[in-house]
Protein backbone atom coordinates (compact mmCIF):
# COMPACT_ATOMS: atom_id res chain seq x y z
CA UNK A 1 0.00 0.00 0.00
CA UNK A 2 1.35 3.22 -1.01
CA UNK A 3 1.55 6.24 1.77
CA UNK A 4 -1.29 8.64 0.63
CA UNK A 5 1.69 11.48 1.74
CA UNK A 6 3.80 10.79 -0.99
CA UNK A 7 0.77 11.20 -3.24
CA UNK A 8 -0.12 14.18 -1.86
CA UNK A 9 3.27 15.88 -2.33
CA UNK A 10 3.27 14.57 -5.76
CA UNK A 11 -0.11 16.53 -6.78
CA UNK A 12 1.26 19.11 -4.72
CA UNK A 13 4.68 19.71 -6.42
CA UNK A 14 2.57 18.99 -9.35
CA UNK A 15 0.44 22.25 -9.26
CA UNK A 16 3.49 24.18 -8.06
CA UNK A 17 5.42 23.17 -11.20
CA UNK A 18 2.30 24.01 -13.31
CA UNK A 19 1.71 27.40 -11.67
CA UNK A 20 5.45 28.62 -12.09
CA UNK A 21 5.12 27.56 -15.65
CA UNK A 22 1.86 29.14 -16.31
CA UNK A 23 3.16 32.63 -15.01
CA UNK A 24 6.41 32.62 -17.14
CA UNK A 25 3.91 31.50 -19.93
CA UNK A 26 1.72 34.47 -19.25
CA UNK A 27 4.51 36.86 -18.27
CA UNK A 28 5.58 39.66 -21.33
CA UNK A 29 8.36 38.04 -23.91
CA UNK A 30 10.56 40.50 -22.57
CA UNK A 31 10.66 39.31 -19.14
CA UNK A 32 11.73 36.15 -20.86
CA UNK A 33 14.14 37.12 -22.96
CA UNK A 34 15.94 38.47 -19.73
CA UNK A 35 16.24 34.75 -18.39
CA UNK A 36 17.39 33.36 -21.75
CA UNK A 37 17.21 35.97 -24.61
CA UNK A 38 16.23 34.18 -28.11
CA UNK A 39 15.94 30.85 -26.36
CA UNK A 40 13.82 28.40 -27.97
CA UNK A 41 15.06 25.94 -24.62
CA UNK A 42 12.82 27.63 -22.34
CA UNK A 43 9.24 27.66 -24.42
CA UNK A 44 9.86 23.67 -24.41
CA UNK A 45 10.65 23.25 -20.97
CA UNK A 46 7.79 25.70 -20.05
CA UNK A 47 5.15 23.61 -22.00
CA UNK A 48 6.91 20.38 -21.05
CA UNK A 49 6.55 21.80 -17.71
CA UNK A 50 2.55 22.77 -17.40
CA UNK A 51 2.20 19.04 -19.41
CA UNK A 52 3.68 17.10 -17.31
CA UNK A 53 2.49 18.94 -13.83
CA UNK A 54 -0.94 18.27 -16.07
CA UNK A 55 -0.18 14.75 -15.91
CA UNK A 56 1.09 14.59 -12.25
CA UNK A 57 -1.89 16.83 -11.15
CA UNK A 58 -5.16 15.44 -13.21
CA UNK A 59 -4.41 11.23 -12.61
CA UNK A 60 -7.72 10.66 -13.44
CA UNK A 61 -8.27 12.67 -16.67
CA UNK A 62 -7.28 10.76 -19.80
CA UNK A 63 -4.23 10.76 -20.95
CA UNK A 64 -4.95 11.94 -24.68
CA UNK A 65 -7.04 14.72 -23.32
CA UNK A 66 -4.57 16.63 -20.66
CA UNK A 67 -2.07 16.40 -24.69
CA UNK A 68 -4.85 17.51 -26.76
CA UNK A 69 -5.57 20.43 -24.41
CA UNK A 70 -2.05 20.92 -24.02
CA UNK A 71 -1.62 21.19 -27.52
CA UNK A 72 -4.72 23.96 -28.01
CA UNK A 73 -2.71 25.92 -25.27
CA UNK A 74 0.19 25.85 -28.11
CA UNK A 75 -1.87 26.74 -30.84
CA UNK A 76 -3.52 30.06 -28.76
CA UNK A 77 -0.02 31.02 -26.84
CA UNK A 78 1.43 30.66 -30.46
CA UNK A 79 -1.36 33.24 -32.19
CA UNK A 80 -2.24 35.40 -29.54
CA UNK A 81 0.32 37.85 -30.29
CA UNK A 82 -1.39 38.35 -34.13
CA UNK A 83 -4.27 40.03 -32.01
CA UNK A 84 -1.71 42.83 -30.98
CA UNK A 85 -0.34 43.25 -34.45
CA UNK A 86 2.86 41.10 -34.25
CA UNK A 87 3.45 37.95 -36.84
CA UNK A 88 3.55 34.00 -35.24
CA UNK A 89 6.89 32.70 -34.47
CA UNK A 90 6.89 29.14 -36.25
CA UNK A 91 10.12 28.02 -34.41
CA UNK A 92 8.61 29.03 -30.74
CA UNK A 93 5.47 27.31 -32.17
CA UNK A 94 7.16 23.94 -32.99
CA UNK A 95 9.32 24.62 -29.47
CA UNK A 96 6.29 24.89 -27.65
CA UNK A 97 4.69 21.68 -29.63
CA UNK A 98 8.41 19.92 -28.53
CA UNK A 99 7.83 20.39 -24.81
CA UNK A 100 4.01 18.85 -24.80
CA UNK A 101 5.30 16.15 -27.16
CA UNK A 102 8.32 15.58 -24.76
CA UNK A 103 6.20 15.56 -21.80
CA UNK A 104 3.54 13.35 -23.37
CA UNK A 105 5.37 10.79 -25.42
CA UNK A 106 6.49 8.61 -21.89
CA UNK A 107 2.63 8.30 -21.06
CA UNK A 108 1.69 6.33 -24.39
CA UNK A 109 4.84 4.77 -24.53
CA UNK A 110 4.20 3.21 -21.47
CA UNK A 111 0.73 2.94 -22.22
CA UNK A 112 1.83 0.58 -25.38
CA UNK A 113 4.16 -1.45 -23.51
CA UNK A 114 1.14 -2.87 -21.38
CA UNK A 115 -0.85 -3.74 -24.23
CA UNK A 116 2.15 -5.18 -26.09
CA UNK A 117 2.78 -7.28 -23.01
CA UNK A 118 -0.98 -8.29 -22.40
CA UNK A 119 -2.41 -6.26 -20.17
CA UNK A 120 -5.99 -4.86 -21.53
CA UNK A 121 -8.87 -4.00 -19.58
CA UNK A 122 -11.75 -6.24 -20.60
CA UNK A 123 -15.18 -4.46 -19.34
CA UNK A 124 -14.58 -0.88 -18.64
CA UNK A 125 -11.58 1.48 -17.22
CA UNK A 126 -11.37 1.68 -13.53
CA UNK A 127 -13.82 -0.88 -12.55
CA UNK A 128 -13.92 -2.63 -9.01
CA UNK A 129 -16.41 -4.99 -7.12
CA UNK A 130 -17.73 -1.94 -5.25
CA UNK A 131 -18.19 0.34 -8.54
CA UNK A 132 -20.76 -3.11 -9.92
CA UNK A 133 -18.31 -5.32 -11.64
CA UNK A 134 -19.57 -7.95 -13.28
CA UNK A 135 -17.45 -11.18 -13.91
CA UNK A 136 -17.34 -12.13 -17.71
CA UNK A 137 -19.05 -14.83 -17.62
CA UNK A 138 -22.30 -12.87 -16.33
CA UNK A 139 -21.13 -10.04 -18.67
CA UNK A 140 -21.97 -12.77 -21.14
CA UNK A 141 -25.38 -13.51 -20.41
CA UNK A 142 -26.02 -9.74 -19.27
CA UNK A 143 -29.35 -9.07 -21.19
CA UNK A 144 -28.26 -5.22 -21.68
CA UNK A 145 -25.36 -6.31 -23.52
CA UNK A 146 -24.49 -6.45 -27.04
CA UNK A 147 -23.91 -9.11 -28.61
CA UNK A 148 -20.42 -9.12 -30.71
CA UNK A 149 -20.43 -9.03 -34.33
CA UNK A 150 -19.98 -12.06 -35.89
Amino acid sequence: MFPIASFRMMRLASAAVVLICGIVLVSPLSIRNLVLPGDLTLDALIFYGVTAGAYGLLPFVRRADIAIVAMWVVLGVGIAPCFIGQEISASHMFADMAGVLLAAAPVFIARFRQVAQGDVRLLRRRQDETAGFMPPEAAETDPTSVPAAS
